[in-house]
């Protein structure tokens, strides 16, 4: 808020319009009879002489004009004289109004007036007559929807959900691990992928499946458990075509854990093989080249089970794993291999090597 300014006390303000005496007023009032001085006080005048002044006789005590009680106004084209006021030394002078320069007044903003909703009207009970019953207000339709507008362009479709890649930590762990039955689970896991999903299985090619398969293969089986006497003997009846009960036919076909050791050479024997085709037909897809034999992943080590594994199983296992990776360009080195193998002294291992070659011939 402005401040409203103190009040000062008035005095004469200079330069204000007084009417002060025009000439020095004598009066015998203000005339010091011991020293007498007319005019204004401090100021020194003329000594005269004081001589009494006697009235005649029979003359009035006040020697005064006269004049008529009323007079006439003058004429309005003669000019008025006015004559100033007397003040006499002492008097107070008559105070001209002070006026103060106002301060202009505040002005604030005044407060944004916005439109008001208008009060909901209460409903009252009138009784109307019967013949005069309102007529209830028709309730409002929900606002109609715009039904959406069918563009042109092209439906974008949804992303195709991505599938999850290999748990390759996962397989070599299982490959890994001294669980015979686990180490041949994961290999047939392998096959299934080489199988049906192709698309991941160059995910499998890795030089730790590879190690981990490889371990298999070089696992020493001679300190395992084998069969024991009664199933080798209920097996020598199967063979001979003799009738054995049920329960001795199950533990017949029963592995024991030295068989399984066996059986797993052969499962990661194929297992090699499938990896290096995969990983042949990758090759050629980006080089067009062909990768030669004994350069694949552990070729050599399958060909080394051929020659030299003791179990006539494993070394059928390896002719059929390196038949299964036959190309064109292996053909000369697979052709050498099976010749000499067809020579084996095991039957299964010979007629394993012959059945090879024939596929051979057929190769262009």
């Amino acid at each position: 808020m402005n401040q409203v300014p103190m009040m000062q006390p008035i005095y004469p303000v200079q330069g204000a319009n007084y009417a002060l005496p025009q000439q020095p007023s004598y009066n015998a009032v203000k005339i010091d009879i011991h020293n007498p001085s007319v005019g204004t006080p401090g100021m020194a005048q003329p000594q005269q002489m004081y001589q009494p002044q006697y009235a005649p006789v029979n003359a009035p005590i006040y020697n005064y004009p006269q004049a008529p009680i009323y007079c006439p106004m003058p004429a309005p084209s003669e000019p008025v004289a006015t004559q100033a006021p007397v003040y006499y030394p002492g008097q107070p002078l008559p105070q001209a109004p002070v006026t103060y320069p106002q301060a202009p007044a505040a002005t604030y903003p005044q407060p944004v007036q916005y439109p008001q909703q208008p009060a909901a009207i209460e409903q009252q009970n009138v009784n109307y007559p019967p013949q005069m019953q309102p007529v209830p207000a028709p309730t409002q339709a929900p606002a109609q929807v715009p039904a959406p507008q069918v563009s042109n362009a092209p439906a974008v479709e949804a992303p195709q959900p991505v599938e999850p890649s290999l748990d390759l930590n996962g397989f070599i762990s299982r490959l890994a691990n001294p669980d015979f039955e686990g180490q041949a689970a994961a290999m047939e896991d392998i096959a299934d992928i080489v199988n049906k999903q192709p698309e991941k299985a160059s995910e499998l090619v890795d030089k730790q499946v590879f190690k981990a398969l490889n371990d298999i293969i070089s696992f020493d089986s001679s300190k395992v458990e084998g069969p024991s006497q009664k199933q080798i003997e209920i097996r020598q009846k199967l063979v001979q075509g003799e009738k054995v009960s049920a329960e001795d036919e199950k533990l017949a076909n029963a592995y024991s854990p030295k068989e399984m050791a066996e059986r797993n050479k052969s499962y990661a024997l194929f297992s090699i093989a499938l990896l290096d085709k995969v990983y042949a037909q990758e090759i050629k897809k980006l080089s067009n080249n062909t990768v030669p034999l004994t350069d694949l992943p552990s070729a050599v080590n399958v060909v080394n089970q051929l020659k030299d594994n003791p179990n006539p199983m494993v070394r059928e296992s390896a002719i059929e794993a390196l038949s299964y990776i036959q190309e064109p360009e292996y053909k000369k080195d697979l052709t050498t291999l099976f010749t000499v193998a067809k020579n084996d002294q095991d039957a299964s291992v010979a007629n394993a090597a012959q059945a090879a070659l024939d596929k051979l011939d057929k190769v262009a």
